[in-house]
């Protein structure tokens, strides 16, 4: 039964790398980390009691595997700072039905970030954060997206562009601005995924991929895309959007009614950030829980300034 456990957990590890050709099994690769844990666990075992082949086997499938994770769960180094000016982008999912909403308020006002990215933001809560408009005056706010447990938000200190209409994709619970950081310009966008197959996450990809391609760059778009960094659906984003996936965040999500913090060590990293090239990430850190069963995310960034004009001397003119 031993050896049967190893075989199994090698062969479910195996086939979750084959999820850009399948759903089921990129649905799959999310418990990648736990499963290879598990088989490493296993194969340990069974080295002990002497089944030498199976264990050893087991052993490699599992370090190859958590190999393949370490970049997305061990907390990134950040990028030196060069005299870029940085900013702070605070990314949130509030969780519709949660009964204290004070500590996701007192965590906004501990942090004091630039930016702020929501998703699951009802009615209640759109009451609840309503103090914040005069901290924070620039809103994009999806009303009604798609019903699905609240709406996706973007709340900035800096300014929108002037003259720029923020955009809402209400059937695909996505929003987006055009945000002024002292005159360099990024795009900011805040998305709620569904749940990954069987349920309907490739298709609201599909419905919003010439919606997320034709988002300006640079930009950086957030949210709780119910994908982990390493799986084939955030690499699709990845490519549609032309950025990367953010690394080092860590484990974000946990069941509801599990202590939030218990995510950091045993949850699903879920809650991502992707980047424009242009965009540098001076770091990454999973603040201190609320109510919601997501973690917090907060990242500190810098957006290169655009190439300037070459200019044109007299001679060519």
């Amino acid at each position: 039964m031993l050896q049967a456990l190893v075989a199994l957990l090698v062969v479910a590890l195996a086939l979750g790398f084959l999820g850009r050709w399948s759903q089921p099994l990129d649905a799959l690769s999310h418990f990648r980390a736990h499963l290879a844990l598990l088989l490493l666990l296993l194969s340990a075992l069974s080295l002990l009691v002497g089944q030498w082949a199976g264990g050893a086997i087991g052993a490699v499938a599992a370090c190859a595997a958590l190999a393949s994770v370490a970049p997305y769960v061990i907390p990134m180094r950040g990028a030196a700072e060069d005299g870029t000016p940085t900013y702070t982008l605070l990314q949130m999912n509030l969780l519709w039905n949660a009964g204290d909403r004070t500590e996701a308020l007192r965590r906004i006002a501990e942090l004091r970030p630039d930016i702020i990215t929501l998703q699951e933001l009802t009615a209640e809560w759109r009451a609840t954060l309503e103090p914040l408009r005069a901290t924070y005056p620039y809103q994009a706010v999806c009303l009604e997206a798609d019903g699905f447990h609240g709406d996706s938000a973007i709340l900035s200190r800096r300014p929108f562009v002037e003259g720029s209409k923020p955009l809402c994709d209400v059937g695909d619970s996505l929003a987006a601005a055009r945000v002024d950081l002292n005159g360099v310009v990024v795009t900011i966008a805040s998305h709620h995924q569904l749940w990954p197959w069987p349920r309907g996450q490739w298709r609201r990809l599909d419905s919003a991929r010439d919606t997320l391609a034709a988002l300006p760059a640079p930009l950086l778009l957030t949210g709780d895309f119910n994908a982990v960094g390493w799986s084939a659906f955030l690499g699709a984003y990845a490519e549609a959007t032309g950025t990367r996936v953010v690394r080092g965040i860590g484990p974000t999500w946990i069941l509801e009614g599990v202590p939030t913090e218990i995510a950091r060590v045993a949850g699903l990293g879920i809650d991502n950030l992707l980047a424009s090239p242009a965009i540098t990430i001076r770091s990454v850190e999973r603040p201190a829980a609320t109510a919601s069963d997501h973690l917090p995310v907060l990242v500190r960034f810098s957006v290169a300034p655009p190439p300037a004009a070459p200019a044109t001397s007299v001679a060519a003119r």
